[in-house]
């Protein structure tokens, strides 16, 4: 029992070190933010962000890892759910709208992210995030593609294809210069990327 209990109390704290972390990170870059500052808006002591952590790339490298990861165990379930083309694309695309919308500071920091500053410390562990993520969403797509229901396309304009428009959408509304919205978006990409990329079989 007491164990779940300081088991409990340290996940909250690493919690509250993130949620600090990020705000500061948001506010004044990685750069230009340190420890103590975290410090100070966490309310941890530096020895326990240090247990936690390392140092501050360590929370910089944490906070990338746990938002990629969010993103992407999010998008697998609605890709599960989804036996036939046309849903899977359009719900995939209103996903990503969606989870841009419920996450926008966690969007806007992974948006910000350039190696190795911030991800250096859990590279490894990105990489095979992306691996099991990318080699899941491959055995979705491949079986449409051999039936003629998705275009047939190399990976990278597969991704362009299904998520270039949101992408800019989305960091454009992240920005505060989407005056269209994300509702909207979320009735018109889904589609566009479905026109994107069908296959011969128009009867879907």
């Amino acid at each position: 029992m007491r164990a779940r209990v300081r088991s409990a109390a340290s996940e909250r704290r690493r919690k509250s070190i993130l949620d600090a972390a990020l705000a500061c990170f948001l506010e004044r870059g990685v750069a230009a933010t340190t420890t103590e500052q975290i410090r100070d808006r966490s309310g941890a002591s530096i020895g326990s962000i240090y247990h936690h952590f390392g140092d501050k790339e360590g929370i910089a490298g944490a906070l990338y890892l746990e938002g990629i990861r969010s993103y992407q165990d999010g998008f697998l379930r609605v890709l599960a759910r989804h036996r036939e083309a046309r849903p899977g694309i359009e719900g995939a695309v209103r996903y990503h709208l969606r989870w841009v919308e419920e996450n926008p500071e966690r969007a806007r920091y992974l948006f910000a992210v350039r190696e190795p500053q911030m991800v250096g410390s859990v590279r490894a562990e990105v990489r095979e995030l992306n691996r099991r993520f990318y080699r899941a969403v491959e055995g979705w797509v491949t079986p449409h593609m051999q039936a003629g229901t998705l275009r047939s396309v190399a990976a990278d304009l597969l991704q362009a294809l299904w998520f270039g428009p949101a992408q800019h959408f989305a960091r454009l509304w992240l920005a505060g210069v989407a005056p269209s919205g994300l509702a909207r978006a979320g009735r018109l990409l889904p589609e566009a990327a479905w026109q994107a990329l069908r296959g011969v079989d128009r009867r879907r």
